[in-house]
C-alpha cells in the first residue's frame, strides 16, 4: 500500500504566541479593555521576531480575543460578548494556570447539563461492558490511592466513560472536547486538598447506581459530585 506521511514539525513561534496571550485572556491576566504592548517591545520581551507577534495578533483578532484600533494598539476585547466559535476552542484547550470565575461558572453550569442528562441516560442504557469499563477504574485508581495524578485520570475517564455509557454519541463528543481544561481544574482541587477517599466514595455510589438502573439516584450522585467541586474549586479560583 502506498501511503504518503507528512514531516512533522513542533509548534511554530507563533501558535506559542497564540497559546500565551489566550492564556492571559482566559486566566483573566489580562482583561477587557487593557491594551497589549507595541508589537515591536512585545517582540523584544518574548524573545521573538516582530512578524511573528504580527501574524500571531492577526490571529488573535480573527477569533475574537483582541481588536486592533487606528492610534490605540491592540485591545483586548470581552470574547465573551465578542467571540467567535473558535474562541471555544482555545477554552477547551486550555489547561495552564487559573481561569476566570466567570468562565469557570459558565463551563460547570454547562457539565451539570450534560452529565446529570448522562447520569440518568446511562442507568438506562449501560450495557455489561460499560459497567465493566467503570469498574476497573475504580479499582485501578484504589490500588494507587493518595496520587493526584491517578485522581485526575481516574475522574475524567469515569466521567466520559458515563457520558459513552448514556448512549449519545454527541454527549460523549462533546465531553471529550473538555478533557485539557477539565483535567487541569481536577488537578487543582486534588492539589489543595486530601479529597481521594471521599471522591472514590462518591464515584462508587453513582457506578451503584447505574449499576442497578436507578436513574433517580444516578441524577442525584452525580449532582452532587459537580456541586461538591464546583464550591471547593470557586474558592480556590475567587
Amino acid at each position: 500500500m502506498n501511503t504518503n506521511y507528512k514531516r512533522l514539525k513542533s509548534e511554530s513561534l507563533k501558535e506559542l504566541f497564540v497559546k500565551e496571550i489566550e492564556a492571559k485572556i482566559i486566566s483573566g491576566q489580562l482583561k477587557p479593555g487593557d491594551r497589549l504592548p507595541p508589537e515591536r517591545e512585545m517582540a523584544s520581551l518574548m524573545g521573538i521576531s516582530r512578524s511573528v507577534v504580527n501574524s500571531g495578533i492577526l490571529e488573535l483578532e480573527s477569533k475574537g480575543f483582541v481588536e486592533i484600533v487606528p492610534r490605540k494598539g491592540t485591545l483586548i476585547v470581552d470574547y465573551k460578548k465578542e467571540g467567535t466559535p473558535l474562541i471555544l476552542s482555545s477554552i477547551m484547550n486550555y489547561n495552564e494556570g487559573k481561569m476566570s470565575l466567570k468562565l469557570f461558572e459558565s463551563l460547570m453550569d454547562t457539565r451539570l447539563l450534560i452529565e446529570l442528562e448522562c447520569a440518568g441516560l446511562a442507568a438506562t442504557n449501560r450495557t455489561d461492558e460499560d459497567l465493566e469499563a467503570l469498574e476497573k477504574l475504580i479499582l485501578d485508581v484504589k490500588e494507587n490511592m493518595n496520587a493526584v495524578e491517578s485522581f485526575v485520570e481516574f475522574n475524567y475517564k469515569f466521567h466520559h466513560q458515563v457520558t459513552i455509557a448514556s448512549g449519545n454519541i454527541v454527549y460523549g463528543m462533546i465531553f471529550k472536547s473538555f478533557e485539557p481544561v477539565c483535567k487541569n481544574l481536577i488537578r487543582l482541587y486534588f492539589q489543595e486538598s486530601d479529597y481521594f477517599a471521599q471522591s472514590l466514595a462518591a464515584h462508587e455510589k453513582l457506578y451503584e447506581a447505574i449499576k442497578n438502573k436507578d436513574k433517580k439516584s444516578a441524577r442525584e450522585f452525580m449532582k452532587e459530585i459537580l456541586l461538591e467541586g464546583r464550591e471547593e474549586l470557586t474558592k480556590l479560583l475567587s
